[in-house]
């Protein structure tokens, strides 16, 4: 872990970028998850893997993001489409939320939210559109580092709010940057 870590930030460095979109603090044991090619495995595995990765960042000049707050879990893949995510909140305080508390405790800068909707946080916005889940954040996980929203311009979003209405509701959820790569509309509407 610690090697990766180190290479990859010696890297960003070297090319002049301060942020890594990483680690990915998502938890899961199943194959056929579609997050599973991109998880450290079990809640266990998670929690070593990000606390490792965001401690061996430190000190490097290169700023480490969680993701996929509140946890991805065996969702479909939010680039195709909205996933819906109808586990109880128990599950998140047991697993999900584990590695993303191992980061913050580590000191990540930031966490990525993704664009799940989680029914037990709340049943009508994805998550990084969701005052509910930035308020799990903040508050439940004591996060006062920066937010970030997944992109906006995936299919998850893009198939159900237009142009900027997006970028203004993440805004107003809570969140301190717009990930989209269409910037000139996000920006617009949010200004």
């Amino acid at each position: 872990i610690k090697s990766d870590a180190v290479e990859k930030c010696g890297l960003l460095a070297s090319l002049g970028i301060n942020l890594n979109l990483a680690p990915d603090a998502d938890v899961s044991d199943d194959s056929r998850d579609f997050i599973y090619y991109r998880s450290a495995g079990d809640t266990d595995a998670a929690v070593k893997y990000v606390e490792t990765f965001v401690k061996t960042c430190e000190g490097t000049g290169v700023g480490s993001v969680l993701k996929h707050f509140p946890g991805y879990g065996g969702n479909t893949d939010t680039h195709t489409g909205i996933a819906i995510d109808k586990r109880d909140y128990s599950v998140f305080e047991n697993a999900d939320f584990l590695p993303f508390k191992a980061g913050i405790g580590a000191g990540a800068e930031a966490v990525m939210v993704a664009h799940n909707i989680i029914c037990c946080m709340d049943d009508k916005n994805p998550a990084s559109l969701s005052p509910e889940v930035h308020r799990i954040l903040r508050g439940e996980l004591g996060f006062g580092g920066v937010i970030i929203t997944d992109d906006l311009q995936m299919d998850a979003i893009s198939d159900s709010y237009g142009g900027g209405e997006s970028a203004v509701l993440a805004f107003e959820a809570g969140n301190d940057i717009i990930c989209s790569s269409d910037l000139k509309e996000k920006y617009e509407a949010l200004l």
